[in-house]
């Protein structure tokens, strides 16, 4: 049966709903009971019935819906931070395709060519380098590693004494650690000891003492190295600048990566710098 709804407002009705539901009054409520709690949770819908005055006595109940559960709780999840980008101090576990700045400290400490990713050529050098130290060959960064290797980069070394490589990479590395003994030494022209270099009485004592001799000039050096391209250039070899019309003007020892070690000018001492010019080649005794 249709059932038609009288034109009642809506006021009218809430107060109509008010006026039966009035509190009792008298001893029908205990006064030493504590109301109820609701059962339901506060998330829950407030549910508001009205009892409207609708032809057959019917009921219009008015409801909110319940909020989302999920919008309650999710949270941004937080993301975490490649091990390649954390800080140097906290000395992460860098491991193969790690990627990063911190990356590129290892591989400059390595003497490589810092691109800033962990691959295999990283892996090959620095289980070569655990080795020489006496380190567990892991090729990943322990915490041992990288005591050894923040040690060794601020002295421009690389290998230690345990060192299990051919006799050209051993002589490289007593290259650098010779090179790097004589940080500090004051330029002085046409010197050759330790009270003063230039240039290439620098790279000529370095080479005497660790192992092999050199000629006086810097010219004289490059016609008496192989030369060979940047590409293969090793730390330890010679790095030659070379003026527009191609003479030899400059020596220096690669440290790796686009540094040297080089006695350079009055009023500047011995070294690491980077390598300033592109108009560069290498030699190898």
């Amino acid at each position: 049966m249709p059932v038609t709804a009288r034109r009642t407002s809506l006021s009218r009705a809430v107060s109509q709903t008010s006026e039966v539901s009035t509190r009792p009054t008298g001893r029908t409520l205990a006064k030493h009971r504590k109301p109820t709690k609701p059962a339901t949770p506060r998330a829950a819908a407030a549910v508001l019935t009205v009892g409207l005055t609708v032809g057959g006595g019917a009921a219009i109940t008015l409801a909110t819906p319940p909020a989302s559960a999920s919008a309650a709780t999710t949270s941004a999840t937080a993301t975490t931070t490649p091990r390649g980008y954390w800080s140097i101090p906290s000395r992460p576990l860098l491991r193969f395709r790690d990627k990063g700045p911190t990356v590129k400290y290892v591989q400059k400490a390595l003497h490589l060519g810092p691109d800033g990713y962990y691959g295999a050529s990283t892996i090959r050098v620095l289980k070569k380098y655990q080795a020489s130290w006496g380190l567990k060959a892991t090729g990943t960064t322990t915490r041992a590693t990288w005591g050894r290797l923040t040690w060794t980069a601020k002295r421009g070394l690389l290998y230690g004494p345990y060192g299990k490589s051919s006799g050209t990479t051993t002589f490289r590395a007593k290259v650098l650690r010779e090179a790097a003994k004589l940080k500090g030494t004051p330029y002085r022209y046409g010197g050759t000891t330790p009270r003063g270099f230039d240039c290439s009485g620098y790279t000529g004592y370095v080479y005497k003492k660790a192992g092999k001799k050199l000629p006086r000039t810097s010219r004289a050096q490059y016609s008496a190295t192989k030369h060979i391209s940047r590409r293969t250039a090793k730390p330890g070899d010679l790095v030659f600048f070379k003026s527009g019309g191609g003479g030899v003007y400059h020596v220096g020892i690669f440290a790796g990566g686009n540094m040297l070690w080089h006695s350079s000018k009055p009023g500047v001492p011995v070294r690491k710098a980077k390598i300033w010019s592109k108009s560069v080649a290498f030699g190898r005794v």
